[in-house]
């Protein structure tokens, strides 16, 4: 009995490690000795339950941020800092946010950000779980072998 709750702790750990950046699970995952389905069971799970909850209350995060962040009508509507967001999205675009989504942006930021700009909800938990799995896997054998194998 000690051993399952022992083993759903750690599971747990890593599904919760894997709700904002999928980095950190997967090389959590080789010291604690789960097998390559395991944890990949545990860290795309913890990136979808992300991604899913995300979606489900975009609108109330949409609401959120825009009683957080009055418009302001003096303010220019075009600023510097929006101008590199915008030209990364226009060279990269969907795919680009996607790629760097699990390990670099967050889970939740890069889909609150697809989402705001048009882009459907089956095509970016599609693209999640993809790139969940890629990265999940790779930091998984990186972890595993060690960085001196790459």
């Amino acid at each position: 009995m000690e051993l399952i709750d022992s083993y759903i702790l750690q599971g747990l750990a890593v599904f919760f490690m894997s709700l904002w950046k999928t980095w950190l699970g997967p090389a959590l995952s080789a010291p604690l000795g789960f097998t390559y389905w395991e944890m990949l069971a545990w860290n795309v799970s913890g990136a979808l339950f992300s991604a899913t909850m995300t979606l489900h209350f975009s609108r109330h995060i949409n609401a959120f941020i825009r009683r957080l962040l009055p418009k302001k009508e003096n303010k220019p509507r075009f600023r510097k800092e929006l101008r590199r967001y915008v030209r990364f999205w226009r060279r990269y675009g969907f795919y680009g946010v996607m790629v760097l989504t699990p390990v670099l942006i967050g889970i939740p930021v890069g889909v609150w950000v697809s989402a705001r700009l048009g882009t459907g909800k089956r095509q970016i938990l599609v693209m999640v779980t993809l790139f969940s799995v890629f990265w999940s896997s790779a930091l998984y054998f990186a972890a595993d072998t060690g960085l001196a194998a790459i």
